[in-house]
């Protein structure tokens, strides 16, 4: 790419980095200061590349359980251009921590995904003998634990998934779920097939669950108040299945090991006459962020309530209009979804052709996209974080 560079702008990029610098970087912390980018576009996956695994954080890593309940977990592998999930026997309910692929997330969001969801043959209804075999969406609220300092009665989140529940007879199913201090509650309801696109919206102290049939138009799923959320959520994707397994093991010792035989010495089964029945095969064909904003005529309303705030209102700017594919920003030479002072050396280096190069994609620097990093290219970064 830096072929276009001329041996004068090399020269005159070195007397920017030896004269200018130093204005540079104060004028872009000021910047920094006072501009909120809005744009969560660049956490967004379309799950193309199987490198992006890379990118997102696991829940059983974080906490440090280290007891990974997702027996196959790829991205563009299994199911070509899509995140594939294949779990063990494992729940997300009350205490029952399962397993979860998230980035982190502060102020209003919108998380879109396209699910699909079956038995592990690829096309029943999954997990018709255990029971609650789903995937989707949560939000959740970040717990500094370990399995050494975990104590009950610390779970907080909403979801909504696909799968299946229990019904008679057997069908395809939402599930959506809140949970406040590990007390959860959950509505299940028909769906006409195991694929759907859903979507969960923070929006200050509401959280508004969407879903879309392929083919059919979005619609508002249900919405909650959580005045308990905190600033910044664990915000990504869940599989589980086989609660009827689940269910007479203790929580901690379901969030501490793989449920599937043999199990660790040391640990008893409270129910061996109960066989283990995980069915649940997810792909997720992408996973989109956005920032949504709340009109200002919806700001201070209970957003709760249906005769102040219709579905209409919501769906005029969630739903498909949130729906929007991301990817990287120019300029955001350190990867974190923001162009600020944080950016100024790597972009430097980029600038220089620096072999010590120190950010995440020398090509972020072609702010332009003409295929070359030049004295343009320094005029649109400084304007990215002062307009």
């Amino acid at each position: 790419m830096r072929e276009g560079i001329q041996e004068t702008e090399v020269e005159s990029v070195r007397s920017l980095e030896r004269h200018a610098f130093p204005w540079i970087f104060s004028l872009l912390s000021a910047a920094a200061v006072v501009r909120a980018d809005d744009d969560l576009g660049c956490l967004s996956d379309e799950f193309d590349d199987p490198a992006s695994i890379a990118d997102w954080q696991r829940l059983h890593e974080v906490e440090q359980w280290y007891n990974d309940q997702l027996e196959t977990y790829d991205i563009d592998t299994s199911q070509p251009g899509r995140m594939f999930t294949m779990p063990y026997t494992c729940t997300w309910f009350q205490d029952y921590r399962g397993p979860m692929s998230f980035k982190t997330v502060s102020g209003d969001f919108a998380i879109t995904a396209f699910v699909e969801a079956s038995a592990r043959d690829g096309e029943s209804i999954p997990g018709v003998e255990g029971l609650f075999s789903l995937a989707g969406l949560m939000m959740r609220t970040p717990r500094d634990v370990t399995p050494e300092t975990w104590e009950p009665g610390g779970e907080n989140y909403v979801f909504l998934s696909i799968g299946y529940g229990v019904s008679s007879p057997p069908t395809f199913q939402f599930e959506v779920k809140t949970t406040i201090d590990s007390d959860s509650t959950l509505v299940l309801s028909e769906s006409s097939g195991g694929s759907a696109a859903l979507q969960l919206a923070r929006l200050g102290e509401y959280v508004i669950c969407l879903r879309q049939m392929p083919g059919d138009e979005w619609l508002v799923h249900r919405r909650y108040h959580r005045p308990d959320f905190p600033e910044t959520l664990q915000v990504g994707l869940v599989t589980y299945t086989d609660w009827v397994k689940v269910a007479p093991f203790d929580p901690f010792v379901h969030n501490s090991i793989v449920l599937t035989p043999p199990l660790p010495d040391g640990v008893e089964d409270p129910a061996p006459e109960i066989p283990y029945r995980p069915d649940l095969i997810a792909g997720f064909e992408y996973a989109r962020y956005f920032r949504p904003t709340l009109p200002e005529d919806l700001e201070g309303v209970d957003l709760t309530d249906e005769s102040l705030v219709s579905d209409a209102e919501l769906l005029a700017f969630l739903g498909e209009n949130a729906n929007v594919p991301g990817g990287p920003v120019a300029g955001d030479m350190d990867c974190d979804c923001h162009v600020s002072s944080s950016d100024v050396p790597p972009f430097i280096e980029a600038l220089l052709d620096s072999p010590t190069f120190t950010g995440c994609d020398i090509d972020h620097a072609d702010m332009n996209g003409d295929g070359k990093i030049d004295g343009d290219d320094i005029a649109a970064f400084v304007a990215s974080v002062t307009e």
